[in-house]
Order: C-alpha cells, then structure tokens, then sequence
C-alpha cells in the first residue's frame, strides 16, 4: 500500500488541522480557545463518565466491542415495535455558532439483511435533529448490509440546531434506536419497519465546535487488503443452471403470466445456443402469446401501460421482441390475437421446457410412471412414454389445452409402439367439447395391437359434432404394459371448415396499436429525473424502431426525431420536457437545461450516488441505436463513454466485509443515498438491469475495460453476481441471460488494459469539480475528500456540506455549516415541523401521503431545525415557478436550492465554487502563511482575496 498518515502523524497535526479551520472561518487568533479539543465527550459503559453526563438508559446494555473497547446497545422493546431502547446524557455545547456532534462507532458492524438495518436517531432538548430519509441532516447512523470500515472505528459528525444551542453551555441529547425505513413505503406500515435485534454498539458521543473532527487516538491498524480467494468462475455454471430452469419454466408456463422480462428472455434465448428456446418455434409462439395477453389485458386496464413492468418504459420490450424475432415471424403477425391453436398441439412433442408443450400426464386408476423420452423416437428427438401397471390407466392428453377444431370430416392419427401391452391396450381416444366446456358426443377410441409392436400407425376419420367447437386428444395405455406415442396429426379432409376465431384483430394491427400509444403517453408524461428521462426515452424509441418493422406507415416518428429524445436524456441537447398532444415541448426546466453536467455527471439536485450509476441504462440505449442493423452514432457513443468514465473519480480503495481488498461508489455525498457505504463497484454496478462488465464488452473503451478488468483481478467478479443466483425476478434473469450470452464472451474478447483508478492510494494528487452539480472530489496524498455543497437542498439554499473524508485507517462523514453566497428573489421557506420526508411526496398526486410524509408511531415529534428561515435561489427566466408546475408543500424543487457561490472549510480544506455562469466571485481568506491551491499546484498566501472565476473551483491546502 502508498505510504500514508499513521495515527501519530494525525495527532501530531490535530493542533495544526483545527488552527487551519479557525483561521479559514475569519476569527481572530488572540480569542481562539483551544480548538483541538472537544467541548465534551461521553465514554459509553465507563461508569465515571456516565455518571459525569446524568447518563440515563431505556432497554440498553454495556458491551465490549472492537479493540476491547466498552460500548452501549439499545435493545427492542416488547413486543418488538418501531421504536427500541434509548438513552439520555447532558454534554457541553458551544453558546455561539454551530455545535457538532460526532458519534464514534466500529466499522465491521452491518447488517445482516434489509430487515436488519436498524437506526440510530438523535434527539436534542426532546426534539429531533434532522429527517429520517434524505434529509439535509441524517439519523445519527443507518446500520448497512455494508460494513463502513472494517477493523476499524469510524466518525460520523451532524451539527445541532443552532436555536437550540444557542446561550446556552450545556444540552441534554437522547439517542433513540429505531428499525428500518423504506423510503417508498405507501402507508406508515410500510414505511416504519419494526427493530427486533439490538442496535449496533455506539462508544463515544463527542461535541464540538469545528467541523472537522479528528478523532481521539485509538482507531484500529489499517487493513492489509490481500486478493479474494474466491469464489471464482464456477458461479458462471451456477448461474446458466439458474437462466436453463428459467426458461424450461417459461416454455411451460401460462404465457398469460410472463411479465416483459420473461417474454423478452424466451426471445434472446432463441438466438443463444444454450437454451432450450434456441430455434425452437414453441418459444416464438409463447413469445407472442404473452403479448397477446397483455394487448388484451390493456384493452381493459389501462394502467398496464402506464404501470408497465419497468415503469416509463412502457411497451418497449413488446418492441424488443419483435426486433429479436423479426426474421423467423413467419405469418403470425397476420394470425387472430390470442388466437387458439387448431387441431394437433405440439404434434411431435420436440416443443417444451421440463415437459413436452400443450401435453400433460393423466390417469384414471391404479399407477403408471411417464417420461418424455429422448432416447426412443419415430421421427425428431422425442416421444411421450407411458408405463401402466396392471389394471391400471394412464396416458398423456391436452386436456388442459384443448384446441380448436372446424366443423366437417377429420383424419385423427398417431404412431403407437408398444411392449408388453394387455388389452384393452394402448389407444388414441378423441374428445369433442361445445363452447360451454361440456363434451359433445362421446369417447372415440381407436386401439393399437396388443402385445411388443414396432411402430404402428392408429388412424380414423371422424365428422365434427355440430355444437363442437373444442377438441381433446388423449394418448392412452389401458389394462397394464408400455407404450411411446410421437407425430399426432389432425388432418382437415375435403368440405372440412376453419374454426371460428371470433372478432379478433390480427397482431400486426394490434401490436401497432400497442407500440403507438405507448410513444405518445410517453411523450406527453414524460417524468425530470436523468435515470427515468433515459428509460422513457428509450421506451419511445424502442417503441418507434419496432413499428418502423411491423408497420413503417404508422411508425409517428422518423429516426432522428426518436433519436432525439435519446440525445436530450444524455444531455447532449437541452432537455424540452413533456410534450402536448400536437408534439409541442413544454420547456418545463426552461430551454437550456441539460440532463448531464459539462463533466459527465447526471444532474439532479446535487451529485447523485446510486441512482447516478445509470451505466446499465446508457448501455441499453447505446444498443437501442446501434443493435439489430441500427445505426451508428459517434457522438452518442462519445458521450455515454463519458458519462461512464466520470463515475470512476467517485470509486475509492476499502476492504470488503471479509478484509479483501476492493473498491467501493461514493455514497454518502450522494443526495438519494440512504445507507452508506455505497456498493463495491470498479466499472459498473451489478444491479437488476445490468452487471459489472456489460458496459467494456459492449462499447470497448480501454478505460472502462481496464477498470472492469481490475475487478477480475481484485477477484470480487464472481462473488458479487450473487444477485444472479438469489434473485427469482425474471428481470434478475434476463440480466443473468445477457452476461452469459454476451457481456461475458464480449469482456473476454477484450485486449489487457492497465487503467488505474483515480483515487487509488498511489495515484497522483487531483482536484475535481463539477459546478452544476456542487460536488467536489480531491486526492491529496493519502487523503480522498467528497464534498457536495449543494447538499440535498430540496426547498431552499440551506448553508449545508456534505463530506466524507478518507484515510487508510478511517473514514468521516460530516454534515456541517458552510457559508454561500445567493442572488437575492426576495423568497423563503421556513423549514416546517416535520421529523420525515417521504419520497413520495414528490408526486403530489400522491394525496394520501401527508406533507412530510408519514408521522412515526407513539408521541408526536418536533423537529429541531423548524422555524430557520432560508433563502430561495433564483431560476432561470425561463422557467415555471415553481420549477415543476406544482405547489404542494415540501415538493423538491430544482434550481431554488442551489446557491451562486460557495464557502466551504473543513480541517486543512478551503473550498471555493461558483457555479454562476456568468461572473467572477471573489473568495476571502484571513490569517498568515502559505496554502497550496490544489487545482492549480500553486502555493499561494494567506490573507488575500481569491478570484474565483465562473464555473470554477479553488481549493486551498493549508501547509503544515
């Protein structure tokens, strides 16, 4: 490993680390106290300091914890609820300005499962400190299925409300555990989830006046990171077991009940070898069954294109089977939708996944055994097999399949070979049915010889009865012995009618019908965000590029116009919103908004962590152009490599939960993340729509390739594809499907890259910013810093930072006070009561869900920060107000949170960010010395004003 800040080094500096900060915030260095230490702390389970601090505990327990070190859990009550155990203590705090709280906690700890990621939420004067879900100000910890920094301690650092603080030395603050919280629960039960395990052990409660905490000496070694052992490429065996199950069950299933993962996964697996859908044409017809059943459900539920399987998708994976079947279509696009299938299904028995298609065991008395038999056969590679005890009765039929039959004279037909069979024998036996399920006529059996014969051919003709409108074929062995059945025929004969199949539209009509509305709902409700403007858009041009092959004529779109939703969801045109009826755009984020940031980042309010990681969907609508002879876009594909390519700045060294060496996303700087750390990632995440080399196989950048490549050889491939294994969701699959097909040959294909990570420990020092999105990430020697400035700021400019600072041997989260800079509009929001925020809320058709979402169980809750004024940001000229044509408290809001200039200090860090696009802004710093200004390498004095030019960025390093 690089060499690195030890322990002793960080102490020796603290001294120095809290002068830089005092000295960037403008004070006068005669009144500075000592700032290198704490207001207060509280040592948890030390009796002496407990008893200092009016300790009081509910439902707690001291334990040992990591190094030995003593330390408090809170316990859940009984019954288990929402709420656990608590505890109570009155620490010092600071009478001017903002006091810090820090929380000292072991990094190994995490979760076991989604149930058991418990919280920790901190109270000041009986009143909440911040929200429970994206708040500006988190919950004093989310316990992850991630440990944070495993065999050693972390920090994790919140501000109080200064109100509360303020003239006054000494505060009492209470911890509560809690359980769960998924942020998209739809009522409070699902939103508050029960803690029925202890919290996580929590040692030392620090307060304090600066930002920057340095920590108090016991911290744990740094890890040595050797290279996972395994598993390794047997997971790949495992998983193509997984994908061969799935789509044996989907041949077999009621194609009624695939969803457009499943039915788009019997169309990829017909062009791929290994399964059994592979040329097989039981998958098209199952294919194309399925979307009859949705066109027909459509018809009367509406929300199953508003509400498709990937929502704002809509019907595009009807438009990406077609495209995967387009070649072997035959003339089913001209047959009925949901039309029956007439006379023999499956006639020679080669269709079906586990068990022969359209046929299914039956007996009527004693035992019998079946087997679809691939080792005796008349023709093709199977046959059904029946073996019939004595006495007994038992065969194969499609009793549960019942063809269409017309009216008229039939010729019915099998080959039967037989051994030892006794009479009555082995027989075919023809059934005929009315249209109310009722058997019209009778039993009509034509017998094989008794005894051992060689393929025999039983064969009659029969005249339809006149209400028939159904037929059931039934393959018997009756009165003991076996018998193999294979190449069923039912033979229209001269004067023989076609069944009626009612007034159905043909598929082709249909499926156009489908595939046009899909676009113009699309285009009309199209949503803001990056990650759902890029799957609409790319619902809209599937949609499109599927009707330009069934039906050019009525295809509403030419190529460049449905490319074009593609280049605005990408940011290389402005994004125009949601159209009307006519085609006009609403321009509903003004006309010069752009999806991406000039650096690549997708832009939101703020960087965005995990919902920034859209590589899956950047892949998807690369082939979306380019697959199935499309076109080529250079730019296009510029752009997406970009966009990739940007994500890698925000990738950081850490051990995984066992010790091994890895690199994990940035999380806790990104404004949706709700647990932190992020994910192991290098050049992709394996989510449910894509996996980690999907991205180098298909666009081949030597970067994005090399990235991925370190991945394989970190070897923590394998052992994160475990989703693949886990995960039953057809769209889990039809993942698994694509890396075995194609993301794994395609990544194997590629040339050895040596691409290196930008923060990786002996990598060069870097400075990068990204001014649209307020996000700041430096490499400085063994230091990572992520700063987002514009930190989740929904309503309002709310003077917050986010950090996380990183060394080999910790990890600091911080939430703390930074000075902007806001061109005055005259408005305000004054933060409300509320201790929650819904996500939901965001849709304000959400009416059920109050402003603030749902209150928690028990005793009503205040909220600490309610009452502070802040200043609303300007938007474009150009732009509705509010922003999203809505006026629904608490609904975020773009652009009215972001501030013109920031003011950032934390430890040795001075930053500096206009994100004014039109003029310079001018930065003081006050005290003596030297600082190192990072961007440039410049080493500049302190004391002076620093011009910050628009769109740009100053960092300052203080010198030792």
């Amino acid at each position: 490993m690089a060499p690195h800040l030890s322990r002793r080094t960080v102490l020796a500096s603290s001294g120095a680390l809290a002068a830089a900060t005092w000295l960037w915030n403008g004070e006068a260095a005669a009144a500075a106290p000592r700032r290198d230490e704490p207001l207060d702390v509280v040592v948890f389970g030390d009796k002496a300091s407990e008893a200092a601090h009016a300790v009081t505990a509910d439902r707690s327990e001291v334990v040992s914890g990591g190094l030995g070190r003593s330390a408090r859990v809170l316990h859940p009550q009984e019954p288990a609820g929402v709420w656990g155990g608590t505890i109570s203590f009155a620490v010092r705090c600071a009478p001017r300005g903002t006091t810090y709280v820090t929380i000292k906690l072991w990094g190994d700890d995490h979760a076991a499962s989604e149930a058991d990621q418990s919280r920790l939420q901190l109270f000041c004067e009986g009143r909440q400190v911040g929200h429970y879900h994206l708040g500006a100000v988190d919950p004093l910890d989310i316990l992850s299925l991630d440990a944070h920094a495993p065999g050693r301690f972390h920090y994790h650092t919140l501000p109080l409300p200064e109100a509360m603080t303020r003239d006054r030395d000494r505060v009492t603050l209470e911890i509560r555990s809690m359980g769960r919280i998924w942020g998209y629960g739809q009522n409070a039960a699902e939103f508050y989830r029960s803690m029925d395990k202890p919290s996580r052990p929590f040692y030392r409660i620090y307060t304090h006046a600066e930002p920057y905490f340095p920590g108090d000496g016991v911290q744990g070694p740094v890890p040595n990171a050797p290279v996972r052992p395994a598993p390794g490429p047997e997971v790949l065996e495992q998983i193509k077991a997984r994908v061969l199950t799935e789509h044996r069950n989907w041949l077999d299933g009621n194609p009624a009940s695939l969803d457009s993962w499943a039915f788009q996964g019997l169309a990829e697996g017909y062009h791929w070898p290994e399964s059994p859908a592979h040329r097989n044409p039981d998958a098209i017809d199952q294919v194309l069954a399925a979307v009859d059943a949705r066109y027909t459900k459509w018809l009367t539920d509406p929300t199953v294109l508003t509400g498709s399987d990937q929502q704002w998708e809509g019907f595009a994976k009807v438009g990406v089977a077609l495209l995967l079947l387009r070649d072997v279509l035959g003339d089913r696009l001209e047959r009925p939708v949901g039309g029956r299938a007439v006379g023999a299904p499956n006639p020679g028995f080669e269709r079906g996944g586990t068990a022969p298609a359209s046929w299914n065991t039956a007996i009527w008395r004693g035992t019998a055994t079946w087997l679809w038999d691939d080792t005796v056969k008349r023709g093709g590679s199977r046959s059904v097999k029946v073996t019939a005890a004595a006495g007994a009765a038992a065969g194969w039929n499609t009793a549960q399949n019942r063809t269409l039959v017309g009216q008229g004279r039939h010729r019915y037909s099998v080959w039967v070979r037989t051994q030892d069979v006794v009479a009555p024998g082995a027989y075919l036996d023809v059934l005929f049915y009315d249209a109310a399920g009722k058997v019209a006529g009778t039993d009509n059996k034509f017998y094989a010889p008794v005894g051992t014969q060689d393929w025999t051919r039983i064969t009659a003709e029969l005249t339809t009865p006149a209400t028939a409108v159904e037929l059931r074929l039934d393959l018997r062995v009756e009165g003991g012995g076996t018998a193999w059945f294979d190449d069923v025929e039912v033979t229209p004969l001269d004067g023989a009618t076609q069944p009626d199949q009612g007034d159905l539209p043909v598929r082709r009509d249909a499926y156009t019908r489908m595939l046009a509305e899909s676009i113009s709902y699309w285009r009309q409700h199209m949503p803001h965000y990056s990650n759902q403007v890029q799957i609409c858009a790319l619902g809209i041009y599937r949609c499109n590029r599927a009707l330009m092959l069934i039906n050019p004529e009525k295809a509403p779109l030419a190529e460049e116009k449905a490319r074009d939703y593609i280049h605005q969801a990408v940011g290389l045109k402005p994004f125009l919103g949601h159209e009307d009826a006519a085609g006009n755009p609403s321009k509903i984020l003004g006309e010069h908004f752009y999806q991406v940031t000039r650096k690549g980042l997708t832009r939101e309010l703020g960087y965005v962590g995990n919902y920034g990681e859209v590589t899956d969907w950047l892949v998807l609508l690369h082939e979306a152009v380019t697959r199935f002879d499309g076109v080529e876009d250079p730019e296009l594909t510029a752009q997406l490599v970009k966009m990739i390519n940007a994500r890698a700045v925000f990738r950081y060294p850490e051990v995984d939960n066992d010790g091994y060496r890895t690199m994990r996303m940035e999380a806790a700087v990104g404004w949706r993340d709700d647990h932190y750390p992020g994910d192991v990632v290098y050049a992709q995440r394996l989510a449910w729509d894509g996996n980690p080399v999907m991205a180098a196989a298909v666009l081949g950048d030597p970067s994005i390739a090399g990235h991925a490549q370190r991945m394989v050889a970190d070897n923590q491939l394998f052992g994160h594809l475990g989703l693949l294994l886990t995960n039953t969701w057809p769209r889990v699959g039809l993942n698994a499907l694509r890396l075995l097909q194609r993301d794994w040959p395609g990544f194997q294909a590629l040339p050895p890259a040596s691409t290196r990570f930008p923060m990786d420990w002996d990598a060069p020092g870097f400075v990068f910013s990204d001014e649209e999105n307020g996000v700041v990430a430096i490499k400085n020697g063994a230091e990572i810093l992520y700063v987002s400035l514009y930190w989740r700021a929904r309503q309002a400019v709310n003077d917050l930072a986010r950090v996380h600072h990183i060394t080999p041997d910790t990890h600091r989260v911080a939430t703390i006070r930074q000075q902007c800079q806001v061109t005055p509009t005259g408005d305000t929001w004054t933060e409300a009561d509320w201790v929650c925020f819904n996500f939901a809320i965001n849709d304000p058709a959400a009416s059920h869900i109050p402003p603030g979402g749902f209150p928690p169980p028990g005793p009503e809750l205040h909220q600490g920060f309610a009452g502070e004024v802040l200043k609303v940001g300007p938007h474009p000229a150009d732009v509705p107000d509010p922003a999203l044509g809505v006026d629904f408290p608490g609904v975020e809001k773009l652009f009215v949170g972001k501030a013109q200039f920031y003011r950032c200090s934390y430890g040795r860090y001075l930053i500096g960010m206009n994100t004014s696009e039109d003029r310079p802004r001018t930065m003081h710093v006050t005290g003596s010395g030297h600082a190192r200004e990072l961007v440039t390498g410049r080493r500049v004095p302190l004391g002076r004003p620093i011009e910050v030019g628009p769109l740009s960025t100053v960092v300052l390093h203080l010198e030792n």
